[in-house]
């Protein structure tokens, strides 16, 4: 427990292991595991005190990877997804078959993010499928915003502390939230940047 690495190759290797892992993203450092691996998405939810029956948001390695977890789109629902990612926001859409269930908690809806970082998304390609990914905070305290402050909360908890940097600063700030199930979409939740300008959708 607690162990600590630089190297993308090794965090991959203990997701794909179904392991629990802290590490850095784009916007807030957080606590990851595989979707697909109900043990590791469990632990998390122990570490941070969190109810198990509430949803979590998935990182995606592409726009592509995202699609396939999804269902039903419209043509503009999807245009203005590729708008948004890669980057810092969070789209909520309607789940599909394939939706990894301790993401949807059951819902019919599933929060989908694709990180900026080249080498996060290569990562998450590496470790073999969609991470479970939420703020290194314990339930109802705000988020950790730097890698130190959230391992001197989980370090002891986690399978892997992942010191790596993504190619420039963090945004510091979790990622907007949109529902895209309605339109126009409608904010959840602001982020370190402005969403794209709906109203350019045809």
């Amino acid at each position: 427990m607690g162990a600590r690495t630089h190297d993308p190759a090794v965090a991959a290797r203990c997701l794909a292991g179904g392991g629990v892992v802290l590490m850095p993203t784009d916007t807030l450092p957080g606590l990851h595991a595989r979707a697909d691996a109900p043990a590791a998405v469990a632990r998390i939810a122990v570490l941070k005190g969190r109810d198990e029956g509430k949803p979590l948001l998935v990182l995606c390695a592409g726009a592509d990877a995202a699609r396939g977890l999804l269902g039903a789109l419209s043509g503009r629902v999807w245009e203005y997804a590729v708008r948004c990612w890669p980057g810092p926001y969070t789209l909520v859409l309607p789940a599909g078959p394939s939706a990894p269930s301790a993401a949807t908690r059951g819902g019919p809806t599933l929060a989908v993010r694709v990180p900026s970082p080249p080498g996060l998304r290569d990562l998450i390609a590496a470790a073999g499928g969609a991470l479970i990914s939420t703020s290194a905070n314990m339930a109802g305290e705000p988020p950790a915003t730097d890698l130190a402050s959230a391992a001197r909360l989980f370090a002891a908890g986690v399978d892997l502390v992942v010191e790596l940097d993504w190619g420039g600063p963090p945004q510091a700030a979790a990622s907007a939230m949109l529902d895209l199930t309605v339109w126009p979409p409608r904010v959840l939740r602001p982020g370190p940047l402005v969403p794209p300008d709906w109203e350019s959708q045809h």
